[in-house]
């Protein structure tokens, strides 16, 4: 009988395997050549979900730029008037941030440049801020108005209204030329740069 020693067995087996690795790693190799050559792999396609669209709102582009500081509400009731009321005073009380938020930041900006604590006159550039902003609303413009009707018979109306920057930059600045404690400090020119460059950066933002 002839005799085989097991660890040449295994030997030959580990062989083999080392083999078919080789061969295997070769056209794994040359497969990615092949691609490279081609200009490489191809990014995968991104498609919309067959449960997805896309949906467009109403007056939604009319957001705040350059030139003009814009505010957006949407309000539903089965009185259109209501409705349109209740839309008003949402796209109000977004455009009263919108103008509140940009005269802080001026105001804090104005103030360091001037090499003043901001903390000392946080105070009346926020009172400032409320005078200018109430004074604004009250004669805003509306930039878009739309209505709709729901099947269960509400209506829906979307409103966008809008106050011009150079309106809002001449109230905050007769305020502050008004005022006992920014007299010292204020600059025309630089604050206006400031205004300016401040409203370019926010309306960036809404981009």
């Amino acid at each position: 009988m002839k005799r085989v020693y097991l660890p040449i067995i295994v030997n030959q087996k580990l062989n083999s395997m080392k083999k078919s690795y080789i061969v295997a790693m070769v056209l794994a190799l040359g497969a990615s050549a092949v691609l490279s050559s081609c200009g490489g792999a191809k990014p995968i396609a991104v498609t919309q979900a067959a449960n997805e669209r896309e949906v467009s709102v109403p007056c939604d582009d009319q957001r705040t730029d350059k030139e003009f500081f814009r505010g957006q509400g949407v309000a539903q009731s089965r009185d259109l008037n209501t409705a349109r009321e209740k839309a008003r005073m949402a796209a109000n009380t977004a455009l009263a941030g919108g103008i509140s938020t940009l005269i802080k930041q001026v105001a804090e900006r104005y103030v360091n440049d001037a090499g003043q604590k901001p903390s000392d006159y946080s105070e009346t550039f926020e009172s400032l801020s409320k005078q200018v902003v109430s004074q604004q609303i009250s004669n805003v413009s509306v930039a878009c108005n739309k209505t709709f009707q729901t099947q269960d018979g509400m209506y829906k109306v979307y409103m966008a209204v809008e106050a011009n920057k150079n309106e809002v930059f001449q109230a905050l600045e007769r305020g502050a030329e008004a005022n006992k404690k920014l007299e010292t400090i204020f600059n025309r020119e630089k604050f206006r740069k400031n205004f300016d460059d401040e409203m370019a950066a926010f309306a960036q933002s809404y981009k």
